[in-house]
This record gives C-alpha cells, structure tokens and sequence, in this order.
C-alpha cells in the first residue's frame, strides 16, 4: 500500500478540523429543527449523523481498494465536497419543493417523502465527511489511535466551540461558516502534485460558500408554532432576532396580541395590545407595560388567588420569562422578587436595549435575577417564600403532544417537594393550566402534587389545595398549612364576584364547580374526587384513564407524555383512527424515526454484508464487540446529559461540557491504548474497568449531583471532569484496539472486517440515541443506564469467548 505523502501531524490537523466541523454542524441541525419545528428532532439529527458513519463504513467495505488506491486525490475531493453538501443542505431543506411540518405528517403523505428527503439532505455532509475520516483510518490503520486521537478530540473542540458562535451568528448563517471551516480541512491535504489544477475546484468552492452565506436561507416556521400563528395577524412583524445557545429569540410588534389567562366575564375593560417574545418560535410572553395600564385586568384573572387570601411579601418566580409574573407581584407591593430565568439572552435585552418596553422591572432594586435553571436554583437556594409561582403549563388550545420528549424538570413530583420546603409557614405554591380536552395536564398536574403531600404523610391533600377555573383556564393553589376558614370564604367570595368556579376547596357542594363556567364533559370532576380520594383510587385512575397521568419525577422527567399504548384502540373508536396520532405527534414520530432507521441501516449495512459474505464464526463475535462499543456509548452520552443538565442548570451548557469531556477524554484514551497489546485479556481488563463506575452512575450520581449543586461553577467542572473523564478515557481505548486485533489477523478473513467493524459501530450508535430516549420515557434513565451497562457485559463476553 502506498504510503501518504501528507506529513502526519498536517493529515491529524485535517481530521481534527473536519471533526470539529461536522460535530458542530450536527448541534446547529438540532438547534435549527427546533427552531422550524421542534425539540424532539434532536434525537432525529443524532442518528442521522452516526447513520452517516455507519453507512461510510460500509461504503469503505465496499469500495476500498479503489479508495486506497486513489486515496492522494479521493481525500481532499470528500472534504471539499462535504463543505458543500454541508453549506447546501438546510437551504434545499426549506425550499418549498422539501420542506416537510410534523403535524402534517399523518395527514399528508406528501409529507412523507420530504421527510424522508431532509434526511437524505442532512445525511450527505456526514456521511461524506465520514468517509473522508474513514479512508484515514484504513490507510494508516498501524496508527490508528493517533489520527482517531484527532477524531475524538476535534469532535469534542467542536461541541464547545459551536456554544460560542452561537453567540455571533443566527442559525440560518452557520451551516456555511462550518462549511468553510471543513473546505480549509479539505486544502490541507491536496497533495503537491495535484494542487495546480485544484486551483480552480478551490476558486469555485470559494465563491458557492460565500455566496451562500451572504443569501443564507430562510428559515420556514411550522405553520403550527405559536410564531406562525402570530404572524398571521395584520400589522405583525419581527422587530428584533438575536441567536444564542438558548436558541432563536425573536420580538414581535403587533397591534393586536392580547394574553390575559383566567380571565373572568366580568372584566369591564378591554385587553391592551402588546408586543410579544418568542424563542424557537415558542411563546415567552408579553412586553407588558404598567403605563399602558395592559395588567389592569389581573384582579379579574384565576391567577389572583394567591393574594386573595394573603399579602405576599417575598416572592420567588419560576421561568420569569418577559417578567408578567414578576410585574404583578410588584404591583401587590412585594417587598423581595426573585426571578429565575435560564435564558441569558432574553435577560440581557429586557435589562438593556428593551427595558423600557417592560418598565425596567428586572432592573428594580427589589428583583434578584437568578440565570439559572429552576429546578438548580431550588436546590441550591435556602431562602424561604410566600408564594411561589410557575409559568402556565401547556398552551392554548394544546400542543398535539409536541413536548412529549422534552425533560421539563419543573413540573416533576421531586421539583413540587423542593418548592414545598422552600414555603414559608402560610406560603402558597400557584400555578395555573389551560383547560385541554381530553383532560390531561390538569389531572397530571393534580396527581403530581398530590402524590407529593402523600410522601409527606399530608394525606388529607384536599385541606392543602385550592383550585379554581373560568372558562378555559385552571388555577391551583398548594398551602403549607391547612387552609382556614375565613381564606376558604375569601376564595368563595372572590370566585362569587369574578363569576369563577372553584373545583377544588374543602367543605366544597356539589353545585359549587359547574355553576359559572360550565362543562360540557363533567367527568374531569369525577377524576378530580378520585385523584383527591385515596392511594387506591388513584391508582385505579392511572390504570383505567386513556391517557399517562402518572406524576413526572426526576427519573422520568417527561410530564407531556400523556400517550399509553394499550389505550390506543379504544382511542380510535372514540376520536377517529387519523385523530389519535395528534394526541401525542412527539412520541409517536420518534417510533416512526426508529422504525425508519432501521430500514435505512438495513439498506445501507445488512444487504451490502451479503455481498461482503460471512465467512467464519469470528464475524459474529465482531458484531457483537462493536455494536455493544456503540450501544454503550451511545447510551452514556444522553444519560449524562440529561443528568447534568440539572447541575449545571442549562441543557446547552451541559450537552458541551459533557460531550466535549467524554470525546477529548476518549481521544486521549485512544491515543495511549496504541501502547497496549491487542489481546483480549487486555480487552477485558479495560472493559471490567468502565462497567465499574457505571454501577456506580446508576446507583449513586444522581444522588452525588444534587448534594454538590451548591458548590460555584469552577467546582462542579472539576466534579464534572473527575466523573466523566475516567471512564471516558478507558471508553476510548476497545474500539482502536479491536481494529488492531482485526489488523492483525490480516491473514485471515477477518482482515478484512475493519471498515465493516468501523461501519457496524456508527450504525448501533444511530440506534442507540434513539433506544436511549425510548427507554428512558417508558422505563427511566436508571434503566438507560443499566443497558449502557449491559452492553459493554456484550463487549465483554465477546472476548471471554475468544480462541
């Protein structure tokens, strides 16, 4: 084989490069698909992009003795061409011709096969870069761990960097910025002889990324998200876009955007126009201004209840937002306001350039601004409130199970206990739902608190909860004491005069909850008496109910996932078969996702196997020793995420720190194992070592996380790095030494299973993204956990078995 004339340290720099761009161009798929439709589309883009991988490898099983022999010239060709799929990509996504909308999915099958096309368009960048990094490996497989070095540690570079271009670029501008970055990889490696006539391939590709970046496309809205609908009013335009790691805040000017939730008929005045915040397309709230006098109406709304009964002097609000909740507290004379708002972005422009629109209220000496996630602050913070307040749950009129697989951590049974302890002696937790049909957010929501008294031997959960509704809202109100008697007549006589129900209250008639605000499917008041009831009847509610009203917790934190499979039937006969998959569109597409993965990895890998043929019981064995390394890492990966999302109190932080740690970490585990034999009683050795503190992930970190939340930020990343990296760096090391072990057996026919072992670990890893989220939504992450650690046993075994 002849040798490369690329000197090593400048071919390692190539790799890194395109490692570096292709791991970031992955993050900004998933930040521009929840932009243009929605988060769930994050596992989505992670297995099209291992797909990619997987799908390169078998390329390369294929076709490599072709590519070996023009390696000089296929190698910078790939790179350069991967820039450009890269650049092109999300423009051809969202032309009219491709772009495809979730909720039409089961609606249009036309729908179908865009789908279908953008996978195929976000497929191409990764696997062309892929087969660019693959035709590395094979070609200088005696080094392997140098160059897959570069790989892992380039990936992780990647995953931080893209964190602060976010910062400086919008979303729409970044595909052709990475591309440019993957183009200056590609130049790299043009060997001397050719790079006279490379000239004019460099020139054009030159001028095809500039001129993509300065008509960068146009991001096309679902025509469902609460942006689109907005924008079809008259008089309604974007005002103001920012971009940041917490996604794609946007401002909009209207005339004729009105929010006001709870509302009572009795309202003598109209609702003041505002403007309004969006971020990803979704709803953040108004730009209110007291001196339009737009929260007027607020003792004419649910959302009053708390200061029916009481003063509330300190107060604490959950996901601030554009700060109504914080403005309506001020206008009750709260002497001390604490705002907790994650989004860093959407603080810095209500306290600089739009203060004036909200009337400086974060800048008010009695607001503390708290840049943290919810659920970190309540853990962290030892201060004791009056009221505690959330945003409203869900939207109006539903979101079709959108949110489905989206970790929503305020709103699980372990967060409600943090807020519980957290009350003063006659302090109050309120939050307020939109009334859905079928009803589901506000039983779940009643279940999860109280569950919550339950486990705090407060089983008369009735005398702790009050709740009262108008025609399309629910607010609940959860007391540290027992309420008495003359705040249960304050909140009848309010609901008397405001022409409210009150649903739940103690001592509460018959008549009392329809009499107002009437209902025309009365059975969500049985399920409240039985929710309210006993252990048992709830449990009997949970079994018989159509839907999941089961209470979130901290291991299964996915509050809108309603849908329970053995209900489907009976929701067919009752709402029509084409009706049923709008219930729960999120969790429902990612089944579709899996199923089509599987088709597309058979295509792709199984029948190209054929040809290839299986000759000997050692392919087998290959199989399961490389399938297990991509199920494994696969499954960490999100679960670490997900773990320390809460510790670090913002998603994007989290998913750079830990993939970032676990790639460098890997690469570096890559690199020494060049040192190690390649036997498989050294393999089992460094496997035996990363199940170790697996067990200890699932039986302990969760545990270790929250008692350290408390500590600044420098030290959780050292925590963070003492936990990660060790077992990261051991996770780095099986996958180069078992392509050794491959290499070495050269004389035989599993010599030639390297590109097919390389291709065989990317596809279990585009599997296993998927399966990770659908255990950890029907199972729990603990369980996620307990597979990662039943697939390395596979590893393991594989070698016990070894001859």
């Amino acid at each position: 084989m002849k040798k490369s004339e690329i000197h090593p340290v400048k071919l390692s720099f190539s790799v890194a490069l395109l490692s570096v761009s292709l791991i970031a161009y992955q993050i900004v798929l998933i930040q521009i698909l929840s932009i243009v439709q929605w988060y769930h589309f994050a596992y989505m883009i992670i297995s099209v992009a291992m797909l990619g991988f997987g799908a390169a490898g078998t390329a390369l099983s294929l076709f490599k003795k072709k590519l070996l022999e023009n390696s000089e010239i296929v190698l910078p060709v790939l790179i350069v061409v991967s820039s450009l799929l890269m650049a092109v990509s999300v423009s051809l996504s969202q032309t009219e011709v491709f772009y495809f909308d979730s909720y039409k999915l089961f609606a249009d099958l036309n729908h179908l096969w865009k789908l279908a096309a953008t996978y195929l368009f976000f497929l191409l960048p990764f696997f062309v870069g892929a087969l660019a990094i693959g035709l590395v490996f094979v070609k200088n497989v005696e080094s392997v761990g140098v160059f897959y070095f570069a790989n892992m540690v380039g990936s992780g570079i990647g995953g931080i960097a893209v964190v602060f271009m976010m910062w400086f670029f919008l979303p729409e501008k970044l595909p052709a910025v990475l591309a440019t970055i993957t183009f200056f990889s590609g130049i790299l490696v043009v060997p001397k002889q050719i790079r006279s006539s490379f000239t004019i391939i460099i020139t054009l590709a030159v001028a095809a990324l500039t001129f993509i970046y300065i008509n960068s496309p146009k991001l096309n809205f679902s025509e469902y998200k609460s942006l689109s609908k907005a924008l079809n009013l008259p008089e309604t335009e974007v005002i103001k876009s920012e971009s940041s790691p917490y996604g794609l805040l946007q401002i909009l000017s209207s005339g004729h955007i009105r929010f006001a939730p709870g509302l009572s008929i009795t309202y003598p005045n109209q609702i003041l126009a505002s403007n309004a915040a969006f971020n990803n397309g979704n709803w953040l709230g108004t730009l209110s201004s007291t001196t339009m006098d737009s929260l007027s109406y607020f003792k004419y709304s649910t959302e009053y209840l708390p200061y029916v009964i009481s003063q509330r002097k300190n107060v604490l609000v959950l996901d601030a937002g554009t700060g109504r909740h914080v403005k309506q507290a001020l206008l009750q004379s709260a002497e001390s306001i604490t705002a907790v708002e994650p989004n860093k972005a959407l603080i810095e422009l209500l306290t600089k350039e739009y203060s004036n629109k909200v009337d400086s209220i974060y800048n008010k000496s009695t607001v503390k601004i708290k840049n943290v996630y919810p659920r970190t602050y309540l853990l962290s913070s030892h201060s004791k409130y009056d009221l505690i307040i959330l945003p409203i749950i869900d939207a109006f009129g539903g979101t079709s199970g959108m949110y489905a697989l989206q970790e929503q951590y305020l709103l699980t049974e372990n967060a409600f206990n943090e807020m519980f302890s957290k009350l003063n002696g006659n302090g109050v937790i309120c939050f307020s739902t939109w009334i859905d049909y079928p009803y589901k957010n506000s039983l779940k929501i009643l279940s999860t608190v109280v569950e919550m008294l339950n486990k705090r031997e407060l089983e008369n959960a009735e005398q702790h909860i009050a709740s009262i509704k108008n025609w399309n809202t629910i607010t609940f109100m959860v007391k540290q004491k027992t309420f008495t008697e003359n705040e249960i007549e304050s909140i009848r006589i309010f609901c008397k005069e405001m022409k409210f129900d009150p649903l739940i209250l103690p001592n509460l008639k018959t008549n009392e909850a329809d009499y107002y605000n009437k209902l025309q499917d009365k059975s969500i008041y049985s399920m409240i008496n039985q929710i309210l009831h006993s252990q048992e009847e709830r449990e009997k509610l949970y079994s018989d109910y159509q839907f999941n009203i089961k209470p979130a917790t901290d291991d299964k934190p996915y509050f809108s996932q309603f849908l329970q499979w053995k209900s489907i039937r009976q929701l067919a006969e009752i709402f029509g078969n084409k009706t049923v998959a709008f219930f729960e569109v999120g969790f429902i597409l990612l089944y579709i996702t899996f199923f089509q993965i599987i088709i597309i990895a058979v295509v792709l890998l199984i029948v190209p196997l054929f040809k290839i043929g299986f000759k000997g019981n050692k392919k087998l064995r290959t199989l399961l020793y490389f399938s297990g390394l991509g199920l494994g890492y696969m499954f960490i990966e999100i679960i670490l995420i997900q773990r320390f999302t809460l510790y670090f109190g913002n998603m994007i932080y989290a998913a750079a720190a830990v993939v970032s740690l676990m790639l460098i970490s890997s690469g570096f585990g890559s690199l020494i194992s060049q040192k190690i034999k390649a036997k498989p009683n050294r393999i089992i050795v460094i496997v035996f070592l990363i199940i170790i503190p697996l067990i200890f992930y699932a039986i302990f970190l969760s545990q270790f996380l929250k008692l350290t939340i408390i500590f600044s930020l420098p030290v959780k990343i050292i925590f963070t790095t003492l936990l990660v990296a060790p077992p990261a760096f051991l996770m780095g090391m099986p996958f180069p030494i078992g392509l050794r072990r491959l290499t070495a057996e050269s004389h035989s026919s599993e010599g030639g299973q390297i590109p097919w072992a390389w291709g065989i670990n990317g596809l279990f890893s585009v599997l296993g993204a998927v399966i990770a989220i659908i255990i950890a939504v029907d199972l729990g992450f603990v369980w996620v956990m307990i597979f990662a650690i039943g697939s390395y046993l596979i590893v393991l075994i594989s070698n016990l078995t070894y001859k």
